[in-house]
């Protein structure tokens, strides 16, 4: 923390998440919903690299623009360890070009005792980015711990 008590992000590791097209689910809580199949992707960064492990994420986009999005997967560091994340956010989503189409999350991690536990005490914040760069659908997130 700074000295005038404004938290700093620290970052400690990127997840480019690849995903396989999505599954519309209907109307649900007066929203479309839809449901991501995460079927792989890579971490890398300065305090964590691995892969990442098979899930989804569930999103719900009302008319007024606003989304919310839950994803839960697992990450497997190369060390072997499984650490599961669980990633939400509501945000309103502009059209591109309009406020970007970034979104802010709130990572939530369970590690088991050992290396990664660290992540099990943390405060943190992440940045979503959709990614069509290559031959599919990814999203690149950025895990910040807040400090």
């Amino acid at each position: 923390m700074s000295l005038d008590g404004v938290p700093q992000a620290e970052l400690l590791f990127e997840i480019i998440a690849e995903c396989s097209p999505p599954e519309d689910m209907g109307t649900i809580d007066g929203g479309k919903a839809r449901m991501i199949p995460i079927v792989g992707g890579t971490v890398s960064g300065p305090r964590l690299s691995g892969t990442v492990m098979p899930g989804a994420d569930w999103s719900i986009m009302r008319e007024n623009g606003v989304a919310t999005v839950e994803a839960r997967y697992a990450l497997r560091a190369d060390d072997g360890s499984i650490i599961q994340i669980f990633n939400a956010a509501t945000t309103r989503v502009g059209q591109p070009g309009e406020d970007g189409v970034m979104m802010i999350t709130t990572p939530r991690f369970i590690a088991p005792e050992g290396p990664h536990a660290w992540l099990n005490h943390g405060v943190y914040v992440g940045t979503l980015v959709p990614d069509m760069s290559g031959s599919g659908f990814a999203v690149k997130i950025g895990v910040f711990l807040m400090r």
